[in-house]
């Protein structure tokens, strides 16, 4: 490396680290929020100044843990869940709920409520028409309200839950002697120690069970990886393979109650009985070498802390996001409770279109997994799955980064700017695809790129794998991935030979065999959401092709500013169908996003520095730049295509914090977690400059065990 670099990227990620302790320091005494939070449970400041501070986070988990009614703590999370909780406990299981003034565009707005009412009250029928069955357009429910509850009552239904002025509103339509109700008792599993070991574990068992699928798929890595980052791939690996295996036998009609458990327990005592003298070896290895690092210790205890304040939320929040009632956790629950053709006949219900149930079920069929481990539905303790994915996401790149005193430990606080980011903050107490996009994305982004340095064909496997596994997360996984492969053909310098193609052979069978489930339900279910027909929308209207076009080129200009700077200063308006800047200057916090800070500005000065540090690796800096761009672009074209957009405003919505920024997050923690790792990492391979058809790694610096420790000199075979 250009050594003139290195000193200008090593006080960049100090100064971001800084940059990111300091906004958490200027946020950790918010006594006005937490109060009003603690009085009512407000979404908007909770998500604004409570969840994004790892301080009041801390608090918070404090009063969570005092609070011992379910449905209170449910309301402090998310105030309609902790209501609709209520309706849950009192009402008899078979009695069926009537909605009233949901019908017509001008209540499309109440559809949020719908949501919380369906997932709380499920499998109970809820209507919302009197005159046919439900169905959901982009005008909102179709059909005729009641007149009267005389009509409602006649129509079958026993009770009617309304959401007056945000609060809920229970009337029961029958007598108590046919209706009866129920105490609003906590459920025997509410705050089990049972759940919460079992659903804290069960990532761990995973992880420890999936090395035997890592090191079976690939292996000629296991003695080139440090232990770390093989941990990291084997719980990706064996996320695949468990949901697979979930879903799977679901559809095949068999319950699965405790089978994943029991096979995970029995793979990671193998695992670590097995290879027992590695791991021991490995954590004293790494305990002599951060001994003598007191500043490397010092960001170890910090990052350790704050994952315990993750750990400890983990298992007591609620429902913390309006996506997982819609469809993460409503998908998991059908998985959980039912089987064979049961599966397909709700997931094909109309009145369950709300849940995009032709998505991806990587992460439902996870929560399924863990409620069958359990034995019950328990939402209080799945937060566990994104806290571990960012524990091993960030422990693997520690592992390839090594940051020495010459380097001011620089990749390491680079990193604990990262865990401390407010974004990372929000999405890591979210039981939604996010995290797991963030960690299957930059995962196989650094293998890939590790591809183009080095030419081994197993990190191109591996790469590619990983991303599979994003494309089985959420449907933007498919974007990445087809971008990745994409480029890999385009570049002549990253295309890999045809004679590579049957090394492939096993991570091609496995991706195949991880989707084959998702493609059986998939292909028996219909398209249901109207927002699934956004392709086929602007394809069936050539008259709006130009103006979608237009939007598009407009919607990635603002996409692209608000990555980098204030979105109240990159903030626009689409009144008469132009763009019109609306945004206000704030000084100089005006020119990076409070929710990522400065991540964006990093990355740029890391790709800069990589081009003419490392003349040899300008071609990761072409792919990664193009896949990020191309990224960028191709969620603008998403969003401008949209079946429900009416105006450009409406187009311009989606490029908030909330939604663009939620998108494009993987693709922005990929891109600096791949310059990270060819400006740091001691583990990249030498450019190859042999034949790469031959598919020859290059030699690790020293003999490894089979689990990336390294051996003793004195037994290692010359």
């Amino acid at each position: 490396m250009n050594s003139r670099w290195l000193p200008l990227i090593n006080v960049s990620l100090v100064a971001f680290a800084s940059l990111v302790i300091m906004w958490q320091f200027l946020h950790c005494n918010r006594e006005a929020a937490l109060r009003e939070w603690m009085e009512h449970g407000r979404h908007d400041v909770r998500d604004s100044e409570i969840i994004s501070s790892i301080f009041q986070s801390y608090i918070r988990a404090g009063q969570l843990s005092k609070v011992s009614d379910i449905v209170k703590r449910d309301q402090l999370t998310m105030p309609a869940s902790g209501l609709c909780r209520y309706v849950d406990l009192v009402l008899p299981k078979d009695a069926r709920v009537f909605m009233t003034d949901m019908t017509g565009p001008t209540n499309y707005h109440k559809l949020v409520y719908y949501n919380y009412v369906i997932y709380h009250l499920f499998p109970r029928e809820v209507g919302v028409c009197v005159d046919q069955p439900i169905r959901l357009t982009k005008d909102g429910f179709l059909g005729r309200t009641a007149a009267s509850d005389q009509e409602i009552l006649t129509n079958g239904y026993d009770a009617i839950v309304d959401f007056p002025e945000e609060t809920l509103t229970l009337r029961l339509l029958r007598p108590l002697s046919e209706l009866p109700i129920k105490e609003p008792v906590n459920p025997e599993w509410f705050d089990s120690y049972f759940d919460l070991v079992i659903a804290f574990l069960l990532p761990l068992l995973i992880t420890l069970t999936g090395m035997w699928l890592f090191r079976f798929l690939f292996p000629t890595l296991g003695g080139q990886l440090p232990l770390l980052e093989q941990l990291a791939y084997s719980l990706g690996l064996g996320m695949m393979a468990v949901a697979a295996f979930t879903l799977g036998i679901k559809l095949c009609g068999f319950s699965g109650r405790g089978l994943i458990l029991s096979v995970t327990v029995v793979g990671g005592i193998a695992e670590m009985w097995c290879h027992r003298k590695a791991y021991l070896t490995g954590i004293s290895g790494g305990y002599r070498k951060l001994i003598r690092n007191p500043v490397a210790i010092a960001i170890l205890v910090a990052g350790s802390l704050v994952f315990l304040v993750f750990f400890r939320l983990a298992g007591l929040q609620g429902i913390t996001e309006n996506d997982a009632v819609t469809g993460w956790l409503l998908k998991a629950k059908i998985i959980h409770l039912y089987a064979g053709s049961e599966i397909v006949q709700w997931f094909s219900s109309p009145r369950l279109a709300n849940a995009h149930l032709d998505y991806p079920t990587l992460v439902p069929s996870l929560h399924s997994a863990t409620y069958d481990s359990l034995g019950h539905v328990d939402e209080f303790v799945t937060k566990f799955w994104p806290a571990w994915l960012l524990f091993f996401l960030l422990a693997a790149l520690a592992s390839l980064n090594r940051g020495g005193k010459g380097r001011f430990y620089a990749p390491y606080f680079g990193l604990l700017g990262v865990l401390l980011l407010p974004i990372i903050q929000r999405y890591v107490q979210m039981e939604g695809g996010v995290l797991p996009m963030v960690f299957f994305t930059v995962m196989g982004f650094v293998q890939c790129a590790f591809w183009l340095v080095g030419k081994d064909p197993a990190r191109l496997g591996l790469g590619l794998t990983l991303l599979f596994g994003a494309a089985m997360t959420k449907f933007e996984g498919f974007i990445f991935l087809t971008l990745a492969g994409s480029w890999m053909l385009l570049l002549p310098s990253a295309r890999p030979p045809l004679k590579l193609l049957p090394r492939f052979w096993r991570a091609v069978a496995f991706c195949l065999l991880a989707a084959l489930p998702f493609v059986c339900l998939r292909f028996q279910i219909p398209t249901l959401n109207y927002e699934s027909s956004w392709a086929g929308h602007v394809l069936n209207h050539p008259a709006t092709l130009l103006s979608t076009l237009s939007n598009w080129l407009r919607l990635f200009k603002i996409e692209l500013a608000r990555l980098f700077v204030d979105p109240d200063f990159a903030n626009w308006n689409g009144e008469g169908g132009k763009l019109h800047w609306i945004g206000r200057w704030d000084g100089l916090s005006s020119l990076y996003n409070p929710s990522t800070l400065a991540l964006g500005w990093l990355c740029l000065l890391m790709t800069v520095a990589l081009w003419f540090a490392i003349p040899t690796r300008r071609q990761i800096v072409v792919w990664i730049l193009a896949m990020f761009f191309g990224a960028v672009a191709a969620l603008s074209g998403v969003f401008a295509s949209f079946v429900n957009i009416t105006s450009l405003d409406a187009e311009i919505g989606y490029t908030e914090d909330g939604y663009g920024a939620r998108y494009l997050l993987p693709m922005l923690l990929a891109w600096f977690a791949t310059t990270l790792t060819m400006l740091y990492s001691d583990q990249t391979p030498m450019e190859s400059t042999s034949n790469p058809t031959a598919g020859v790694p290059h030699p690790p610096a020293s003999i490894r065990s089979p689990v990336g420790v390294e051996a003793d000199p004195k037994t290692s075979k010359k």
